[in-house]
């Protein structure tokens, strides 16, 4: 039996699950208050399941370097009170058993990959344009490592002629979340997206600053295929329109010319919606012991 938890900022969905399977065998929802109460009902849940190994797919940022001495923490969040919470450490203590961390758009990837809309892409990017922007990259279904996670939320922008908002992002303003986060979008429209779906002017710049950030990752990475999740980019026409603008954005040059001819295939939206985090730290759960 493995553990499961997506540690999300409002709750935190905690399973144990078939590790052949991976069908959810328990779940367990416990909002997302201080680091004590969550991560000890967390641990209650967890260790009344009775599981060999914890996968989490998390919040962040988050240290991911294995030689870091605050490996697997929570590092300086806006969630207030969680800034430095050692998560990892603190379920590995309690439980005595493997634990596996990633980000929650790592997990999101590794499960596409595996049971989604990834399945037949050795290198695979998983973007989710929401409240934030983020993605996750993954190889034969291993997230891609380094001496931290990626943050393509936040690489730059370069602003459309007209658009004179100068980005919601406090760190950099005109990165990607700056510009076409749904906090970006509220700012610059006036209204959240929800209520923007008839106006088709938001989408087509959008669909723009999303090129930009395909781009980016299409010559820094070279993936098979690139899906897009998250609440921005379930808007109605939003990936017609994004592959539209990346056709023109990176204008016939490509490190494979065949997927920029096919760019259905190569822009895809993610297949598993909700359930994608907690398949996502199952896997990295059995990552640990396999």
């Amino acid at each position: 039996m493995l553990g499961a938890v997506e540690a999300g900022g409002t709750k935190f969905r905690v399973a144990s699950v078939d590790q052949d399977s991976l069908d959810v065998i328990d779940e367990v929802r416990i909002e997302t208050t201080d680091p004590d109460s969550t991560i000890g009902a967390t641990i209650d849940f967890l260790r009344s399941a009775k599981v060999g190994a914890v996968g989490v797919a998390a919040f962040g940022p988050l240290d991911l370097d294995r030689i870091s001495p605050t490996y697997g923490s929570i590092t300086a969040t806006p969630k207030p009170g969680w800034s430095d919470t050692p998560l990892r450490r603190r379920l590995m203590e309690a439980l005595d058993v493997p634990v596996g961390i990633q980000t929650d758009v790592e997990g999101a990837a590794m499960a596409e990959f595996e049971l989604g809309a990834g399945r037949d892409c050795s290198t695979l990017v998983y973007v989710t344009v929401g409240t934030g922007i983020g993605a996750g990259i993954t190889i034969d279904g291993r997230p891609h490592g380094g001496h931290g996670h990626s943050e393509f939320g936040h690489v730059p922008m370069t602003p459309v002629a007209g658009d004179n908002y100068t980005g919601r992002c406090p760190f950099h303003g005109t990165c990607a979340e700056g510009m076409a986060s749904g906090p970006a979008i509220e700012d610059r429209w006036g209204r959240s997206g929800d209520g923007l779906a008839d106006a088709p002017e938001v989408w087509d710049l959008e669909a723009v600053y999303l090129a930009q950030l395909v781009r980016i990752i299409t010559y820094t990475v070279a993936p098979h295929r690139i899906l897009f999740g998250g609440g921005v980019a379930q808007a109605p026409g939003l990936m017609e329109r994004l592959r539209r603008a990346v056709a023109v954005d990176m204008a016939g040059y490509g490190t494979n010319p065949r997927l920029l001819g096919d760019l259905d295939t190569y822009l895809q939206p993610a297949a598993l919606g909700q359930e994608a985090g907690l398949i996502g730290a199952a896997l990295i759960a059995r990552m640990t012991v396999g």
